[in-house]
This record gives C-alpha cells, sequence and structure tokens, in this order.
C-alpha cells in the first residue's frame, strides 16, 4: 500500500529536514537561496556600483550579476569577459596571515602562460597581484587584505580583449575602494 502525504505534511517534513542546515550556517546553501546581488547607480551612466563585503568597486551595467553578498560575479552580455569577487566568511588572524594566503592563492596560477605574480595595492590595501594566459583567455588577479579580511578579484577576458573589456578592467582597478565610497 502506497502512502502519500498531505502538501502541508511534507512541507513540514521538508522544513524539518532542511532546517539545520540552514540554520546551522551551511554557506553554500545559503549563498543558493540568496538573491542575486545588486549594483547601485554610481554616478556615471552606464555603470553600476557592487559591494563585497566592504570592497566597493564600479562596473558596467549591462553585466549579468549572480552571487551572494560574499561572492559576486559579473558576465559580459557577449560572455567574452566575466569578474568574480569573493571575500572569506571568516576573516584571518591579522594582515600577515592573510597576505601569506593571498600570495598562495595566485601561486596557484604560476602554470599560465605568461604568469607573473608581486606584491602592490588595491583598493587602498596591501595586495598581491596576478596576470597571466591560459587557453585564449587572460587573466587579472589581485587578492588584497585589510586586516585580516581578505578580497579576491579576479578579471578574465577573452584574448584579445575588447574595448569593452578593457574599460571595465581600468575602471575596476581605479574604482575600488575598501571602505568608503568607489
Amino acid at each position: 500500500m502506497i502512502r502519500t502525504r498531505s502538501p502541508r505534511r511534507a512541507a513540514l517534513a521538508l522544513a524539518l529536514a532542511l532546517g539545520p542546515l540552514l540554520l546551522g550556517g551551511c554557506a553554500g546553501l545559503r549563498e543558493a537561496l540568496s538573491p542575486a546581488p545588486e549594483g547601485v547607480p554610481s554616478g556615471r551612466p552606464g555603470w553600476l556600483v557592487y559591494t563585497v563585503g566592504a570592497l566597493r568597486f564600479e562596473a558596467p551595467e549591462t553585466w549579468r550579476a549572480s552571487g551572494s553578498a560574499r561572492k559576486l560575479r559579473l558576465e559580459a552580455p557577449d560572455g567574452n569577459a566575466r569578474l568574480d569577487v569573493s571575500t572569506p566568511e571568516q576573516p584571518f588572524e591579522g594582515e600577515q596571515a592573510c597576505l601569506a594566503d593571498a600570495e598562495a592563492v595566485l601561486k596557484r596560477g604560476e602554470a599560465m602562460e605568461r604568469a607573473r605574480r608581486h606584491p602592490t595595492r588595491f583598493a587602498g590595501a596591501r595586495a598581491f597581484s596576478f596576470e597571466g594566459d591560459s587557453a585564449g583567455w587572460h587573466v587579472w588577479a589581485w587578492a588584497a587584505c585589510d586586516g585580516g579580511s581578505q578580497y579576491q578579484v579576479f578579471f578574465t577576458a577573452r584574448t584579445p580583449a575588447g574595448a569593452e573589456a578593457i574599460d571595465a578592467w581600468r575602471t575596476l582597478s581605479s574604482s575600488a575602494r575598501i571602505g568608503g565610497q568607489a
């Protein structure tokens, strides 16, 4: 004999099964269920300001946004460029630990062609930058630390990069700020 549950009982069973995951801090599930991030007008026509943690930056308003408050992806309408920005849920135990991890994160890209990595500043904070090529794509990346808070920024464009992608990269690198206004 097959027993069927009422829709109300099925919903209650599902809520009881998923409740511990939702309330227990399952970041992946929270991100999957959160609405896509929205930018706010930047004051320049065609550009929006996005915020990830305390990092603020401008990006083209035509780019599709997805992700969450801690992990944002913006993709150009033609699919030839994208921007991924994230910050870990838990900060590091200080800037030195953050910078050591930042360097290790970017070191993973050394297998790319024409790869180069060096200390720099990004968004007003100490950082490491990376640049390299892989399979027809060019990558610019930064891992910046504001105290123990780390911001990982990966801008990827199909090569040769078009004018819109280059403009978006230049605007990102000049407008990014941790705290305050972009």
